[in-house]
C-alpha cells in the first residue's frame, strides 16, 4: 500500500483542507505515513500570510527532498498560487498546484509520469470547491469550512490574491456535515472560513442564520473562528453573548489602534467602533477575546504604535497575536516608501507581546478554581495506573488534571481549572 504524508502550514482553513486531501487519498487506497521520510507521496499545504511563513515552507521543502529523494512531492496552496515560478519551489517539487484545484490532486498524480509540472489556474470568479469530508485523522475536534476567498482588499494582505473572490458553501452541504460530525461523536465543531463573517447562502441567509441552524443539532459545542469587526450586527452579537453552546472564545482582528494606520490598511472601522463591539461581547461571563495586531506597518510612528499598546493594556482584549510587518508580494502596502526599520519592528513586537502575555496570564489567574468543560486531547498513563489528561476549555484555556478514570480522547468532562 502506498503511503501519504501531509504537512500543513497556516490557518484553520488549511487544516480543514488538508483533512480533505487525506480523505481523498484514503478513498483512493492510500495509507497515512507517520512522517515524510517514509511516504511515497508528500503533500505540503502552504501559507503566505507572512514572509516567515514563506521561509518555513521553502526550508521544509528542501529538507524533505533531501531526506526522501524518491517521494513525489506535491506543493499547493496560497504560496504556490502566488509564487509558482519560485526557483526553490520548482527545483524540489514534482507537482505544483494552486488553491482552487488542490482537490484535483489524484488526477494530477495520475498525469505525473516522472516529469515535474506546474498547474496553477487563475482564481477569478470562482465557485466554492465543495467536498464531502468523511474522516478526520488524529483530531479530537472537527473543523468545518463554510467559506473561502475574500473581497476586503486590506492593503497589507495577499490572501485576497491567493484565495480569490469570497464564496460560500451551500447551507444544505454544511448542515449535512454537521449532522455527520455530531453522529460520529465529535464534541466540538470549529466553524471556519477565510472571511467567515461574509458567509452567505442567499440574500437573507448569512452567518447568523447558519449558526442558528447548526445549533439545532445536538451533542457538541461550537467554536467560531475569526470574524471581522464589520461583519457583526446586533443579532450576531446577542447570539455570541447568550448562546452557551458557542464557546466563549472570540477572535476579532484589530490590526492597529491608530486611526491613520487603520485607514492606510483599508480597515473598515474606527477604534471606537471596534471597542464598542468588544465591550458588548465582554458582557458574556468569563469570555476570552483575542485579536491580531500588526507591528511596524509602513509609516507607523512611535506615537501610533503606543496607541496600540495603550489600547491593548486598557481594553477587554485578553490576548493579541502580534505580527511583525513584512512586505508581501502583490500587497499595496509594499509600495509605501517610508518603512519602519527591522530593529524597531523587533523592539515594538517584543513590547506588545509582553503586554499580551501579561493579559493572558491575568485572564488565566481569574479562572482558577472555576469549573470548566474540557475536551480531552492527550492522555498519559502513569506507573501508578492513574492518568494525566490534558485538553482545552471553551475559553481555549489549556487544562491538565490527574484521574483514575480511563477517559478517551475526545471525551468532554467537567473539572476545576
Amino acid at each position: 500500500m502506498k503511503k501519504l504524508f501531509v504537512h500543513t502550514f497556516g490557518c484553520k482553513v488549511n487544516i480543514y483542507e488538508s483533512e480533505v486531501i487525506k480523505d481523498i487519498f484514503l478513498k483512493d487506497g492510500y495509507g497515512i505515513a507517520k512522517s515524510a521520510s517514509v511516504a511515497d507521496v508528500v503533500v505540503i499545504n502552504t501559507c503566505t500570510v507572512t514572509e516567515k511563513a514563506d521561509h518555513k515552507f521553502l526550508h521544509l521543502l528542501k529538507k524533505i527532498r533531501m531526506e526522501n529523494p524518491s517521494a513525489v512531492i506535491i506543493s499547493l496552496g496560497c504560496f504556490t498560487q502566488l509564487e509558482s515560478e519560485n526557483e526553490v519551489l520548482k527545483a524540489d517539487s514534482n507537482i505544483i498546484l494552486g488553491v482552487n484545484n488542490k482537490y484535483d490532486i489524484i488526477e494530477a498524480l495520475n498525469v505525473y509520469k516522472g516529469n515535474s509540472f506546474v498547474a496553477v489556474p487563475e482564481n477569478h470568479d470562482l465557485d466554492y470547491a465543495d467536498h464531502e469530508l468523511r474522516s478526520f485523522q488524529d483530531h479530537t475536534r472537527a473543523f468545518l469550512k463554510v467559506q473561502d476567498g475574500c473581497d476586503n482588499f486590506c492593503t497589507y494582505c495577499t490572501i485576497k490574491y491567493a484565495r480569490g473572490n469570497s464564496r460560500s458553501r451551500r447551507r444544505v452541504s454544511v448542515l449535512a456535515d454537521v449532522e455527520y460530525l455530531s453522529q460520529k461523536g465529535f464534541k466540538e465543531i470549529i466553524l471556519t472560513g477565510i472571511d467567515l463573517g461574509s458567509y452567505t447562502d442567499g440574500e437573507a441567509y448569512g452567518l447568523f442564520e447558519l449558526i442558528y441552524d447548526i445549533l439545532k443539532y445536538e451533542g457538541f459545542r461550537l467554536r467560531i473562528s475569526s470574524v471581522e469587526p464589520w461583519c457583526f450586527d446586533d443579532r450576531l452579537i446577542e447570539l455570541f453573548v447568550k448562546e452557551k453552546r458557542i464557546c466563549p472564545h472570540f477572535h476579532i482582528p484589530l490590526q492597529s489602534a491608530s486611526k491613520r494606520i487603520l485607514k492606510l490598511m483599508n480597515r473598515k472601522y474606527s477604534i471606537e467602533v471596534f471597542d464598542s463591539l468588544v465591550s458588548k461581547l465582554a458582557q458574556r461571563e468569563d469570555v476570552f477575546i483575542a485579536t491580531d495586531i500588526i507591528v511596524g506597518f509602513p509609516t507607523e510612528t512611535d506615537d501610533e504604535f503606543n496607541e496600540s499598546v495603550k489600547y491593548l493594556e486598557s481594553s477587554y482584549i485578553n490576548y493579541a497575536h502580534v505580527f511583525s510587518y513584512s512586505d508581501r508580494p502583490f500587497a499595496p502596502s509594499s509600495k509605501l516608501k517610508q518603512k519602519v526599520s527591522q530593529n524597531k519592528i523587533t523592539q515594538r513586537s517584543r513590547i506588545l507581546r509582553n503586554v499580551s502575555e501579561h493579559k493572558l496570564h491575568k485572564f488565566y489567574a481569574s479562572q482558577k478554581g472555576k469549573e470548566k468543560e474540557i475536551i480531552i486531547e492527550k492522555i498519559v498513563k502513569q506507573a501508578d495506573g492513574k492518568f494525566i489528561c490534558s485538553g482545552l476549555s471553551g475559553e481555549y484555556i489549556p487544562v491538565s488534571f490527574e484521574t483514575c478514570t480511563p477517559y478517551k480522547k475526545g471525551d468532554i468532562i467537567l473539572t476545576k481549572y
